[in-house]
């Protein structure tokens, strides 16, 4: 995440210190098959489940706790939805405890690996709770227009209604991440 204090104004031809690193799921791929996707999907979860539970971890009694307890609880939800499709095509596939807990959960949706994004807590505002918060917008928004668009790629197909069931609770979850940043004007 990088802002531009003062906005467009104070643009001096000044560049970003470093690139910015993202990693891709080409949900277009001719050759992505929908199992690698729905693993690639689980592990997008898994890495937002990370980035929310190593939150709790390093604030457990920050007032915005409860909210962040929420979507790392609904992360996992989701990984399960997607492994309920992941497994149909499975011949015999583990079971979600042992397949999740294997996946790397290294990356956000939106492509940021977790790492960074934690690395980066109190480097934008300078108060680590509008960071997280902001962090958790970002993430949240960058699911929905993932699933968004996995529900468009699948339009017509038995799986395009829970991409856009996903999509629709990724929204939930951005209400609930903007709701969190009254927690941040009272610390």
């Amino acid at each position: 995440m990088y802002n531009l204090l003062g906005g467009i104004v104070n643009w001096n031809h000044r560049t970003v210190p470093d690139m910015p690193a993202f990693h891709a799921v080409d949900a277009g791929a001719v050759d992505a098959s929908l199992d690698e996707l729905l693993l690639a999907g689980m592990n997008l979860e898994r890495g937002a489940w990370t980035f929310y539970t190593t939150v709790l971890e390093r604030h457990p009694e920050a007032a915005f706790s409860r909210p962040m307890e929420l979507l790392a609880r609904a992360e996992e939800g989701h990984a399960r939805l997607l492994y309920s499709f992941w497994s149909k095509g499975q011949e015999d596939p583990q079971e979600f405890a042992e397949l999740y807990a294997g996946l790397s959960g290294d990356v956000v949706e939106g492509g940021q690996p977790v790492a960074a994004l934690l690395d980066r807590l109190g480097e934008f505002s300078g108060d680590p709770c509008v960071d997280i918060v902001e962090m958790a917008l970002s993430i949240e928004f960058a699911a929905y227009d993932l699933y968004r668009a996995m529900a468009h790629r699948f339009s017509e197909t038995d799986i395009e209604e829970p991409f856009l069931a996903i999509a629709q609770a990724e929204k939930e979850h951005m209400r609930i991440a903007a709701e969190a940043l009254k927690f941040c004007e009272q610390a």
